[in-house]
């Protein structure tokens, strides 16, 4: 899972919003595809799911495994706002 929300909302509310990841490799459109580094943590190439973005409560995150390229996150981003501009 990957948290999108921004830091002000991450610092004063109870969820995050995040998007799941998947080793399942669809190629959707939008969808930034992760390739395991150090600096992510991921093990497999991943498929970041923007599509099915939720809010998640912070007591849910057990661990933090890394961290996504400024590019990834930007993209996943610019995802959102085409769906919300529709």
């Amino acid at each position: 899972m990957v948290i999108l929300s921004g830091n002000l909302m991450n610092k004063f509310l109870q969820v995050v919003i995040a998007a799941p990841l998947t080793s399942k490799i669809k190629n959707y459109h939008g969808n930034p595809i992760l390739n395991p580094s150090g600096r992510n943590g991921l093990k497999v190439i991943s498929e970041l799911l923007v599509f099915h973005v939720r809010s998640v409560s912070k007591q849910r995150l057990i661990e933090k495994i890394g961290e996504v390229e400024k590019e990834e996150l930007n993209m996943a981003l610019g995802t959102l706002n085409d769906l919300t501009t529709l």
